[in-house]
C-alpha cells in the first residue's frame, strides 16, 4: 500500500469538520433574558423541648381558644385588667368531674362575674381527638355543665351563663400523644360584656 502524505490527502473532510466545530469552540454564551428565580428553602420552626411547660397565651390572642372558640368581646379596660389569670379548666380522660385546681379556677371566674354584672360568660366544652364525635359532644356538654354548676353555686345566675360543646372539633393541639390530649380536654371561659349594660 503506497504511503500518502498529508499533503496528498483530500482536504474536504477536514474542512467540513472544522466548519462544524466552529460554533462550539470559543463562542461566548448570551446571558439569559430571564433572571434566575430565587430558591426558597423551607427551614422548620424550632420546636420547644418536651420538658418545656405549657404557658397559656394572652387573653388577646386571636386563637386563644382554638379555631372555633370564641374571644373575649366588648370588655372595658377595667374588665380586661381584672380578668382572672386562668380562663381554662382541664379534665381527666373521659371525665366531666372538676378537680380541686379546676374548682379554684371556676371560683376565681365566679368572683370576676360577681364584680362585673354587665359581663356574661360562655363555657366552651372541648375534648381530645380520640373517640367518636357524638360521644365527645356529649362529654363536652357535661364538662361545661359541671363548671356552670360551680358558678351557679357561687351566686352567678344561670341567665348569665351560656354553654356550648365543640366535642373534638376545637383542638388546641393536634398531635397524637398524652400531653396534647391533656391540653384539649378542657372548658374555656369566654367573656362578653352586654352592650348598653343590664
Amino acid at each position: 500500500m503506497p504511503l500518502v502524505s498529508l499533503r496528498d490527502r483530500p482536504r474536504k473532510p477536514l474542512l467540513i469538520l472544522a466548519a462544524c466545530s466552529l460554533p462550539l469552540a470559543g463562542c461566548a454564551q448570551e446571558p439569559s433574558p430571564l433572571p434566575a428565580k430565587p430558591v426558597s428553602v423551607m427551614v422548620p420552626a424550632p420546636q420547644p423541648s418536651p420538658t418545656d411547660r405549657y404557658r397559656p397565651p394572652s387573653v388577646q390572642d386571636q386563637k386563644i381558644n382554638g379555631p372555633l372558640g370564641g374571644m373575649n368581646k366588648y370588655l372595658s379596660d377595667a374588665e380586661l385588667a381584672a380578668l382572672p389569670r386562668h380562663l381554662r379548666v382541664h379534665f381527666a380522660t373521659n371525665s366531666s368531674q372538676v378537680n380541686a385546681l379546676g374548682r379554684r379556677i371556676a371560683k376565681d371566674n365566679a368572683q370576676f362575674l360577681l364584680k362585673f354584672p354587665r359581663v356574661d360568660v360562655r363555657l366552651e366544652g372541648n375534648c381530645d381527638q380520640r373517640g367518636t364525635q357524638e360521644y365527645n359532644l356529649a362529654l363536652g356538654d357535661r364538662r361545661a355543665e359541671s363548671v356552670a354548676r360551680i358558678l351557679e353555686a357561687d351566686g352567678i345566675p344561670a341567665t348569665r351563663i351560656q354553654m356550648v360543646s365543640f366535642g373534638k372539633d376545637n383542638l388546641l393541639c393536634d398531635q397524637n400523644n398524652a400531653s396534647c390530649w391533656k391540653r384539649n380536654r378542657r372548658v374555656d371561659f369566654v367573656y362578653h360584656a352586654v352592650l348598653g349594660g343590664k
